[in-house]
């Protein structure tokens, strides 16, 4: 169990640190100037410092060599002073009372530091004043309530401004004079009320409109999806080509063919994009070289063979003029050993074309060739590649371009004109996978077959 007079020892340093404030304030109170100018040091001085004042003051101020009468009470302010400048504790409380001041009269350690220096004579007679202005007050009280209950249980008595007319004057007068005040209130009442309906409405079609456009089903367009090949090395066969020719002329040819290129879209009036889907999946399943191919999609499609043949040239004509894609049976060419072909001067036309098409070059981790065999699409053609030889596969792997590489490489003539420094060694760069000399030969290529088409025009 605990103790006796635990308690008591458990109170104890709260009540001294409280009696020890108190005579703190007592002692400010009582020395009009500040400790640290009755000691003659800074406000900021050391404990040494301090120290060494003390003992200056208590051979000067002690009363054993001090006549003076009050010396004593002198004496006695030092040791206090003393006493709370060399505790650290104690000082720093003197120094916040320094900053703030003493209580006032606003605080009630104010009233317990007066009360505590009053005898018991005092304190009788001061509990004897508020007991007694305590009784009179409730007294009083007593008085009034009875008086405000007995007044409030008579009846009313009547008065001159309770009858009908004078009542109707006055209510009268108080509407004329409340009547703008409340005309102002009725239509501010009724703008907020406009408001509010306003913005509930936009809230509402927002949310419709929102839930709408969610519900709201995309429509995909069907698209023709057309066979992607990769070129048969057996089938390939690339025309060699003179490197000795002029690049200049092969320039001006390129050029001109650039230039001339146009595209043109023709859409057939009785082919639907379902027919079209379906003839891609069905030259899928009958590749070139199948006997009797044409009448086999033909009869599967429900048309005749030449209005099947026709659709292909028409589909062949549209990819071969799509900007970027070359056909193959053109890069292939006739072998003529004996046979030389002059270039034609050059013109010093610039290249002005306008690329407007959709189409993107993917690539899958291997090489593929964008859009379709044209001997898929060219009955003559498919043909005529089935009965050329077979050139070397190194030659074949190295010579493919892809519709990627064919865009690149045009858009890098286009960038680096004739004139430009070093311009084949920066088209190079524009073109992965091609080397300086690869992206010249194709050049060549792309200027030689726009020699023989303007040949064959004529």
């Amino acid at each position: 169990g605990v103790p006796p007079g635990a308690d008591v020892a458990c109170l104890a340093p709260p009540l001294a640190a409280w009696d020890a404030d108190l005579e703190l304030l007592d002692l400010v109170e009582e020395i009009p100037q500040t400790f640290y100018q009755f000691l003659s040091v800074a406000q900021d001085a050391s404990s040494a410092e301090i120290k060494k004042a003390y003992r200056r003051l208590s051979l000067s101020l002690h009363p054993d060599k001090n006549k003076d009468e009050n010396a004593e009470t002198q004496f006695r302010q030092l040791v206090a002073i003393y006493e709370v400048l060399k505790d650290e504790e104690r000082r720093r409380k003197y120094d916040d009372i320094l900053v703030n001041g003493l209580p006032d009269w606003r605080q009630p350690v104010f009233y317990y530091r007066r009360v505590r220096k009053m005898s018991n004579a005092e304190l009788g007679f001061l509990l004897f004043l508020i007991l007694t202005v305590g009784h009179y007050a409730v007294i009083w009280s007593i008085y009034l309530e009875k008086q405000l209950v007995r007044q409030k249980e008579e009846e009313k008595r009547p008065h001159w401004h309770d009858i009908l007319p004078l009542k109707l004057s006055i209510w009268v007068y108080l509407s004329m004079k409340n009547l703008p005040q409340t005309i102002q209130e009725v239509k501010q009442y009724y703008e907020e009320y406009q408001q509010l309906k306003q913005q509930q409405r936009e809230e509402a079609e927002a949310v419709q409109e929102l839930t709408a456009r969610e519900k709201r089903p995309k429509v995909k367009k069907p698209k023709v999806e057309f066979p992607v090949y990769e070129p048969s090395l057996e089938k390939m066969n690339f025309q060699k080509y003179d490197q000795t020719t002029s690049i200049e002329e092969i320039e001006d040819q390129m050029d001109d063919w650039l230039q001339d290129r146009k595209v043109s879209k023709k859409k057939g009036a009785d082919w639907t994009e379902d027919d079209l889907s379906l003839l891609s999946r069905l030259m899928v399943k009958f590749p070139g070289g199948t006997p009797g191919r044409w009448e086999k999609i033909a009869q599967d499609l429900g048309r005749s063979v030449t209005d099947v043949t026709s659709k292909v040239k028409q589909v062949k004509d549209s990819v071969s003029q799509t900007p970027g894609l070359v056909k193959l049976s053109e890069l292939k060419g006739e072998r003529d050993a004996g046979e030389e072909e002059q270039k034609e001067e050059p013109e010093s036309a610039t290249v002005a074309r306008k690329r407007n098409r959709k189409s993107a070059a993917t690539d899958a981790g291997e090489t593929k060739v964008r859009g379709h065999r044209q001997r898929d699409f060219d009955p003559s053609a498919a043909e005529a590649e089935e009965a050329e030889p077979l050139e070397s596969r190194e030659k074949a792997e190295s010579a493919v371009w892809t519709q990627n590489q064919q865009k690149l490489l045009e858009l890098a003539l286009q960038q680096f004109p004739r004139g430009t420094a070093e311009r084949w060694d920066r088209i190079a760069k524009v073109v992965p996978g091609k080397t300086k000399e690869e992206c010249m030969i194709r050049y060549k290529m792309l200027a030689e077959l726009v020699q023989k088409r303007k040949q064959a025009k004529s």
